[in-house]
């Protein structure tokens, strides 16, 4: 059987990415972040994107993805970003929040 090709462009498979370690970093089944971790591996064998982003890039990243759609979440996001770039918190403490921010704010839009 013949294989055939698809084409993803890189800021779909970086988005894809992103979302897996998001997953990972949520999760706190092994089972789970041990799949997710063997999804991106593939993905990084795949492609030549490396998989391996912080939590800093994922709230900066979370952060522009709702700075349209949920203004609080987005002021919530960036000031975590900031203390955690100014190394105010520890990576432990920034993960906690972001966990309670993303759970404060399930949804990209808020209706007012």
């Amino acid at each position: 059987m013949e294989k055939s090709m698809i084409s993803i462009s890189e800021e779909d498979v970086k988005k894809i990415l992103s979302e897996l370690k998001e997953i990972e970093n949520l999760s706190s089944d092994d089972v789970i972040k041990f799949k997710v971790d063997q999804l991106m591996q593939m993905i990084g064998e795949i492609t030549s994107i490396d998989s391996k982003e912080t939590l800093e890039q994922i709230i900066y990243n979370k952060m522009k993805e709702s700075a349209t759609k949920n203004k609080e979440l987005n002021v919530k996001l960036y000031m975590l970003y900031r203390n955690l770039k100014d190394g105010r918190i520890s990576q432990k403490e920034a993960k906690e929040a972001y966990e309670i921010y993303l759970q404060m704010y399930p949804y990209d839009t808020l209706v007012y």
